[in-house]
């Protein structure tokens, strides 16, 4: 059962995100997938495999040679909520952990996402699927697919997102907004898979990275500090001195280079959701860019 301070801050969130967090994906935003919709894109010359259905005549009779119609996908979609509830959710150096972060991700976009009136549906993974919901719309919906994520305990061993990006693969049948919500943090090269490059191909992927500050700094203070990784258990002790502060911070800043460089090769949107700062805020700066792009 979710705790009441955490209930407290969804309600909070459901009305929040009705009133300030709308067009997802419907009216001024356009999808930067090519796709089944209606409004026009660029005519390019016909290739093999394209589907001639998409042949325009006309264009084809003036250039006398067969030009095939793209248009922009459809903006009214299915949206799926892929979630990360390894072990590492359970880190939380601020008022919030990454759980409860994740908490108010997730009623975020349902809310936003049912304002709309736009199905959703959720799969939560670790090393491997560990539960999926088929895309719905309705508000009782919303608040079992939270009741599912928060009930469902931290999984053993590391972060796996490919299993999870080929669930997503062999389940979306039609184009969909999909909200990949991890730290990222795996051994895994998630971009390079083939999957990965399924998924994106056909689908609108948006990633959400949330945050501790204890991610990017040591905390203040002399000495030293005992640090285990959750999700492998290794240990180790961290001295708090100058330089290892800077070490820390620097190693903290590349990886998340490294991060946002996958993200923009991969021409995803993406966000970093600090834990204690308000999710709602940081992800309307997201749909506001994607509306105004």
């Amino acid at each position: 059962m979710i705790p009441d301070d955490v209930m407290r801050e969804l309600r909070y969130v459901e009305v929040y995100s009705n009133r300030k967090i709308r067009n997802l994906r419907v009216g001024a935003h356009t999808s930067p997938l090519r796709g089944g919709g209606f409004d026009f894109q660029e005519h390019r010359l016909y290739r093999p495999g394209d589907d001639v259905r998409a042949i325009d005549w006309n264009v084809t009779a003036r250039m006398n040679a067969p030009y095939v119609r793209h248009t922009h996908a459809e903006r009214e979609l299915n949206v799926m909520i892929a979630l990360d509830v390894s072990r590492s959710m359970e880190l939380g150096s601020s008022h919030a952990s990454k759980k409860e972060a994740l908490a108010m991700i997730t009623a975020s976009l349902l809310f936003s996402a049912l304002s709309d009136q736009i199905n959703t549906g959720f799969l939560a993974f670790a090393d491997k699927v560990v539960a999926v919901s088929p895309p719905r719309r309705a508000r009782e919906h919303a608040w079992v697919i939270l009741e599912r994520f928060w009930a469902l305990a931290p999984q053993p061993g590391p972060t796996a997102l490919v299993p999870a990006v080929r669930a997503l693969v062999a389940m979306l049948k039609k184009m969909t907004v999909v909200f990949l919500v991890s730290d990222f943090m795996t051994d895994e090269d998630v971009f390079a898979s083939a999957d990965f490059s399924v998924l994106s191909a056909h689908h609108d992927v948006i990633a959400v990275v949330p945050e501790d500050p204890a991610e990017s700094s040591l905390p203040a203070g002399l000495g030293y500090l005992r640090l285990r990784d959750l999700e492998s258990g290794r240990a180790t002790t961290v001295g708090l001195g100058r330089r290892a502060r800077k070490a820390y911070s620097e190693r903290a800043r590349q990886r998340r280079e490294t991060l946002e460089q996958a993200f923009y090769r991969a021409q995803m949107d993406h966000v970093f959701v600090r834990t204690d700062q308000s999710p709602v805020e940081q992800l309307m700066t997201l749909f506001a860019t994607r509306v105004r792009a």
